[in-house]
């Protein structure tokens, strides 16, 4: 006995150009006229028994991928709360750096002050202690109190070796006085000498004219 032909469908297209549907019956006879978008929406609405458990697993892996997906946005959302709290906190830093640095020029001078007034009133000990506290001091005010102090340092040797070259040109100078009075004193004794002689010569030649034959006593 032949087996028994199944209905079926066949697509045609209506005077307007939408898809149909035509329902056969096992002869082939026309039972019913669709639209393709009716027919097919009433397809996806029923779930055989061997796509449920594909259905299933599609859901689960969607819900799953929902799931991740809401994670990744919770966390990206605490990332970027985070970020924006640590630039707060970065902005602040620096402000509060920024008001530091600018307060900071006037306490380390003073500060730099009174290190340098009672390092140069204390003995030997006080000294030491004063390294001490100035070693306990924030890494600024001790740059500032070494600066200042290489520059003291500088100061001092500038002004004894200008100290020392003006000595220098002094004694030099007194020198060259010296010499050049010497040598005046000496020219002048010279001079003196010369018109002594002169006038002893011209005497004695007048001497000789009145008295001939006499020379006065030496």
């Amino acid at each position: 006995m032949a087996a028994k032909k199944k209905a079926r469908r066949t697509t045609h297209r209506s005077s307007k150009g939408k898809k149909l549907y035509a329902v056969r019956d096992s002869k082939g006879r026309i039972k019913d006229i669709q639209t393709y978008k009716r027919a097919h929406a009433a397809d996806l609405r029923k779930k055989s028994k061997k796509e449920a458990p594909a259905r299933k697993k599609v859901a689960a892996k969607a819900k799953a991928k929902a799931k991740v997906k809401a994670k990744v946005r919770v966390a990206r959302a605490k990332a970027k709360a985070r970020t924006v709290k640590a630039k707060v906190r970065v902005a602040k830093a620096r402000a509060a750096i920024r008001r530091a640095v600018k307060k900071a020029p006037a306490t380390a001078s003073k500060r730099v002050a009174a290190v340098r007034a009672a390092v140069r009133k204390a003995p030997k000990k006080a000294q030491a202690a004063m390294k001490k506290a100035v070693k306990k001091l924030p890494p600024k005010a001790q740059k500032a109190v070494a600066k200042a102090e290489s520059q003291l340092t500088k100061t001092v040797a500038a002004v004894k070796k200008q100290a020392a070259a003006t000595a220098k040109q002094a004694e030099t100078a007194v020198a060259k006085a010296q010499e050049s009075a010497e040598k005046s004193v000496t020219t002048v004794v010279d001079q003196a000498k010369d018109l002594f002689g002169k006038a002893t010569e011209a005497v004695e030649s007048a001497v000789e004219k009145v008295i001939p034959g006499q020379a006065p006593a030496k």
